[in-house]
């Protein structure tokens, strides 16, 4: 007499290896499924488009209070080349933002976002604005913080990536991580946008939340957790180099100093700042927030020098970016 039961071991070999027996618990078997691993690099991963005699280029506009933040995005942007060295039609596009959870300040501003969205829409990119949050449900914490609905106003699509299947990707050249799982919307974007805001994190490393940091939510959340178990700057600086972004958008309208990447001080800066060089924006934005806590009295003897930062310097290393200042060319403009 056949029986219909399928055994463990067929099981698992008419999956051919997605799925993989993990362990048993109470008396019953579970399976944990594993995505299967992706060798080729998102198409996203490219050379730095923003660059001039061989140096990074990166913009530092100032305003004041009073002046629109879409117009200093703009300015930011046309400074270095116009965002349409990265977008054109047809390019789908996803804009990053930097959405830990719904307390004040630590996103970046909805406008700023909103205005990155509608510039890659403007350029004839297909704009999708994605988050995973670190630290409470992503439709919640977008919602609260007014990008949702600052995107849709704009005609872009919000997405939140702990809805979406997950998928594994090679890190070919990865020191800790040698593979990671991110999700099919960043995976085949043909262009991915970091839009921060400019935070200190309260840790011996990696001291600020930039654009490299801001990866993290590109990941799930057992990423996430993975990376601070086995060394979390190195799988920063791991992940950047299949989840790079082409253009980085910094919001430093107010800057989170003292304590991050929640909780710290929010402290008018009235600047926005931009770059193709996630490793340069990084380093020139850390040297920005450390003067920034000098002038308000903030003791900055807890934190490493900038040109110090453990994940900024092995993203260096890796060559995601640039650390070396003599490499960087900085445009500043002022509109106060």
């Amino acid at each position: 007499m056949s029986s219909n039961k399928m055994s463990r071991r067929k099981f698992i070999a008419t999956v051919g290896g997605v799925a993989v027996v993990a362990g048993v618990s109470g008396g019953i078997l579970y399976e944990v499924f594993r995505p299967k691993l992706i060798t080729e690099l998102p198409r996203h991963v490219a050379p730095n488009a923003y660059t001039q005699d061989g140096k990074s280029l990166l913009s530092i506009v100032k305003g004041t209070s009073d002046t629109n933040v879409e117009t200093m995005v703009r300015e930011a942007l046309d400074a270095i080349g116009g965002i349409d060295r990265v977008v054109s039609s047809g390019k789908r596009v996803v804009v990053k933002p930097a959405v830990l959870n719904n307390q004040p300040y630590v996103a970046p501003d909805p406008h700023v976002v909103a205005e990155v969205a509608r510039l890659a829409m403007e350029a004839g990119g297909t704009v999708v604005v994605a988050e995973c949050s670190g630290g409470g449900d992503t439709s919640y914490c977008m919602q609260v913080q007014g990008i949702t609905s600052a995107v849709q106003a704009v005609g872009a699509t919000v997405r939140y990536l702990n809805t979406e299947s997950q998928i594994q990707i090679a890190v070919p050249n990865g020191v800790t991580l040698h593979d990671v799982k991110t999700f099919p919307t960043i995976y085949d974007c043909d262009v991915l946008i970091s839009v921060p805001r400019l935070k200190r994190h309260f840790s011996p490393t990696p001291t600020v939340t930039i654009s490299l940091k801001n990866m993290m939510g590109v990941v799930p959340l057992s990423e996430m957790n993975r990376f601070h178990n086995m060394g979390l700057s190195q799988c920063i600086a791991d992940v950047n180099t299949v989840m790079k972004p082409n253009l980085t958008v910094v919001d430093a309208t107010y800057a989170m100093a003292r304590s991050g990447p929640d909780d710290g001080d929010p402290i008018e800066m009235d600047t926005i700042m931009a770059s193709g060089d996630p490793v340069a924006i990084d380093l020139i934005g850390a040297q920005k927030l450390m003067e920034l806590e000098q002038q308000h009295g903030i003791p900055t003897s807890d934190y490493p020098d900038y040109t110090n930062i453990a994940h900024i310097n092995a993203a260096a290393t890796l060559g995601v970016g640039t650390n070396n200042p003599d490499n960087i060319t900085i445009v500043e403009r002022n509109l106060s």
